[in-house]
């Protein structure tokens, strides 16, 4: 592994959203970042003045066309990801997700999702439990699995490595 600057550090914190129909949880197809072609959860950080409630419910509406119904906290986990840049450059991130139980209008199926500069996210779908693998999914998603088996999420900061 190659040495990292400390300059090439990042810390990141957002808010998640898990939202289960049947064995199903529903995911975005990750366009840009460390999770690129990967599944992961809906959510992200907060903007200006938003409660976690507010940025919950907006990234869900964003980034799936769907609206939440309800919200229930489950509690935060935390992750590193070392993974290179499109610049080729090498960076740690340290991921922090306040974790969400979502119950959203199941009527309502994923939708289109609005473009805008910055978005990351590409289409939302619901993926079966027994499809998610460590190679197509986010931590995120990893971690939402683990909580749906066992009702319980990490405490112990997890490394990953997407630099290969």
């Amino acid at each position: 592994m190659n040495d990292i600057n400390k300059n090439d550090f990042y810390r990141h914190i957002g808010v998640y959203g898990i939202c289960v129909n049947g064995n199903r949880l529903l995911v975005i197809e990750k366009l840009l970042g460390p999770y690129t072609g990967q599944y992961d959860l809906p959510g992200g950080r907060l903007e200006g003045n938003e409660s976690l409630e507010q940025a919950i419910t907006r990234e869900i509406a964003e980034e799936t066309g769907v609206t939440t119904v309800k919200l229930s906290s489950i509690g935060t986990c935390d992750f590193s990801v070392l993974w290179t840049r499109k610049d080729n450059t090498m960076e740690r991130l340290h991921h922090i997700a306040m974790m969400y139980e979502v119950e959203l209008n199941i009527e309502q199926p994923p939708g289109v999702i609005h473009r805008f500069e910055g978005q990351d996210s590409g289409r939302a779908i619901w993926l079966s439990l027994r499809d998610v693998t460590i190679k197509n999914s986010s931590p995120l998603v990893l971690q939402a699995v683990e909580w749906i088996n066992s009702s319980t999420l990490p405490i112990t900061c997890k490394p990953f490595d997407y630099s290969t």
